[in-house]
């Protein structure tokens, strides 16, 4: 995409401080992605160690996207970029925490900051399916760190308030008496962008959209998008594999299966030309011939920005005014549903490229303005709760649209 490219993800994405640690990692392709030797992480480093950095954008809580020979590279699970919660590295050991319960992330177990080496052999086996059936992205190589130690918490709200209560010497203390050795995984890839359908979904939420961008165009964009998610989930089952979903054993508290999906709007990536999936670290051959279906139901209803998120039933949302009601909003989510549906059964929805690009330009930044707006924070990824409650705290008057559009 170019330099277009290069400024939305400079608008859309925060930077951080990565460093290079001796660790041998294996590439496929282009052994001159970090220097001979290094694998990047990021962590605390409590032996002051005088090692070699570089900035690169943060995408999502444990990666990192940067350029390397004018492509976007990505590094998966090298560390936590900021907060109490990052690893810790001393005396040649890798300290982090295990997670074995946590329902909003999707596997049963997560090793924070890394991927685990079921996550990694997942990860590769997806990903080079993918690059089999001609999408835009490339696995190109992998670190394994073979001295890390864990502590065992059931899930994120257990962790931070540990963290919280626990001062850092102690917490050292605990890892060297009771951590549990095991290994950690990183991969890296050239990858198209990494702006996600699931981003773009977000700037819908928002009722002045349609001060900015004509709403046709917004319904033909959406069409566009949700009907090229649903063809390459099809060609990826008729490959004979899922995206990544696995089914617990209990009904949540809303009456509906326990489901845990890679196949949710976050995890497609998009550029002016097409659509391209990503994060693999649940794929694996089709076993169960129901789970297709379900990965259909979980990239139109899992995490969709169009949609309510679930925390705002009927009688919080209408009758204390916790979100607002947004028919446009709501149109645009049965027209995901249905272009998904469509374009899974062979239908897709087509658009001149110069319109996808200027769209993807556009929609962009009304994401950018419309957040910096209402003053939520470029580190904010997800969260469709909190940004529908924001939402209706605010109700901008005819001045703050006329300059928002000023701007556009």
């Amino acid at each position: 995409m170019g330099s277009s490219s290069d400024a939305m993800i400079d608008a859309l994405r925060g930077k951080t401080k990565v460093w290079l640690l001796d660790n041998d990692p294996e590439y496929f392709k282009d052994p001159s992605l970090f220097d001979e030797g290094k694998s990047p992480i990021m962590c605390d480093f409590e032996d002051n160690l005088e090692l070699p950095t570089f900035e690169a954008y943060e995408s999502g809580n444990r990666s990192i996207l940067f350029k390397h020979k004018g492509r976007w590279c990505k590094a998966k699970g090298i560390g936590i970029p900021t907060g109490i919660s990052r690893p810790i590295y001393l005396d040649g050991k890798i300290f982090t925490h295990q997670l074995y319960d946590d329902p909003g992330m999707c596997h049963e177990t997560i090793l924070w900051g890394f991927m685990q080496g079921s996550e990694y052999e997942c990860e590769l086996y997806g990903s080079k399916k993918a690059e089999e059936l001609g999408q835009n992205i490339e696995i190109i190589g992998f670190s394994k760190y073979e001295n890390v130690f864990y502590l065992s918490l059931k899930d994120r709200i257990e962790l931070f308030k540990k963290l919280k209560m626990t001062k850092k010497d102690d917490l050292i203390k605990r890892y060297e008496k009771e951590a549990v050795k095991t290994n950690a995984y990183s991969a890296y890839y050239y990858v198209p962008s990494d702006i996600r359908v699931g981003e773009l979904l977000f700037t819908f939420m928002f009722p002045e959209v349609t001060q900015l961008i004509d709403p046709a165009l917004i319904v033909d964009y959406v069409k566009w998008l949700g009907s090229h998610s649903g063809g390459l989930l099809k060609e990826f089952h008729d490959s004979g594999n899922l995206h990544g979903t696995w089914v617990g054993p209990k009904y949540t508290s809303l009456g509906v299966l326990d489901i845990h999906s890679n196949s949710y709007t976050g995890n497609y990536i998009v550029d002016d030309a097409s659509l391209t999936m990503c994060d693999f670290d649940l794929s694996k051959p089709i076993k169960d011939a129901s789970m297709m279906d379900i990965e259909k139901w979980a990239l139109i209803n899992i995490e969709n920005p169009l949609h309510y998120a679930g925390s705002f039933n009927q009688r919080d949302a209408l009758y204390q005014g916790i979100a607002k009601k947004n028919r446009f909003r709501e149109e645009l989510a049965g027209i995901f549903e249905n272009s998904v549906k469509s374009g899974y059964d062979g239908e897709s929805f087509e658009i001149e490229r110069k319109t996808r690009k200027e769209m993807l330009q556009r929609v962009t930044k009304a994401k950018i303005m419309l957040w910096s707006h209402y003053g939520l924070p470029k580190s904010l990824t997800g969260q469709i709760d909190y940004v529908d409650y924001v939402i209706s705290k605010k109700t901008p008057d005819a001045d703050s649209l006329r300059e928002i559009s000023s701007k556009f």
